[in-house]
């Protein structure tokens, strides 16, 4: 399961503020994040050639893919869901050839979210407001809208910690703080494979620019680097 946390105020100096772990068996093979697709930052996934999480510094915006629960059943090859965060969306014919997701696209004026479960395509505009997407979907009722603590925010510059304050923390591996408890950090065996969160992600959208802030170690003792983009803070 992965997970993204969302702070949407339009009328703020950082509209968007996006926190994203990735979860996914840890053995398969990526690339740490760089420009691997022109304009598009992100990690790029060895196996299928797409990403979980792309940042468009020129537009400015930022999309996410989760994969969509429950699974929708083999139906022999389909598309890699990590292509969709990569460009224009496909309309809704092709949409359908994927598995199950969702697509979170945010950008300073408008965040949108794309859910497709196997019998229906959903979009969905979120309000202002802070907002957590996991596999299951938006806000959902085991998931409550994490109660994010006043947190500051970005400054140009400085180390991760110093930019993102409380944000850092809460991809430290603490608990969900609404109507049910949920580690945001996961690892355990599936089918004799270790699966767990290999990565998490910090983004920023804003009048001063966008930043783009990563570690492949998340946790209390993650190691954190920004990823230089064009124009960066």
């Amino acid at each position: 399961m992965c997970t993204v946390l969302l702070r949407f105020n339009p009328d703020s100096p950082w509209p968007v503020l996006l926190a994203a772990v990735r979860d996914e068996y840890l053995a398969r093979p990526w690339e740490p994040p760089a420009e691997h697709w022109p304009g598009r930052f992100g990690g790029r996934d060895s196996t299928g050639g797409g990403t979980w999480l792309a940042v468009d510094p020129a537009r400015p915006c930022a999309s996410a893919v989760l994969n969509g629960f429950p699974p929708l059943p083999s139906q022999g090859d389909r598309p890699t869901r990590g292509s969709l965060p990569l460009g224009t969306v496909p309309d809704d014919e092709v949409l359908r050839t994927f598995d199950a997701f969702h697509l979170v696209r945010a950008e300073p004026t408008e965040v949108e979210v794309i859910s497709w479960n196997g019998v229906s395509i959903e979009r969905r505009l979120l309000e202002p407001g802070d907002h957590v997407i996991v596999n299951q979907g938006i806000d959902v009722n085991d998931f409550a809208p994490l109660r994010l603590a006043a947190t500051p925010n970005p400054k140009p510059g400085p180390a991760t910690a110093d930019a993102w304050g409380d944000w850092v923390g809460l991809l430290a591996g603490g608990e969900f703080t609404g109507a049910a408890e949920r580690p945001i950090l996961i690892r355990r065996e599936v089918d004799g494979l270790e699966y767990g969160s290999g990565s998490a992600a910090l983004v920023a959208i804003g009048e001063p620019g966008v930043r783009y802030d990563f570690t492949a170690n998340p946790g209390p003792s993650a190691v954190w680097q920004e990823i230089p983009l064009p124009g960066s803070l």
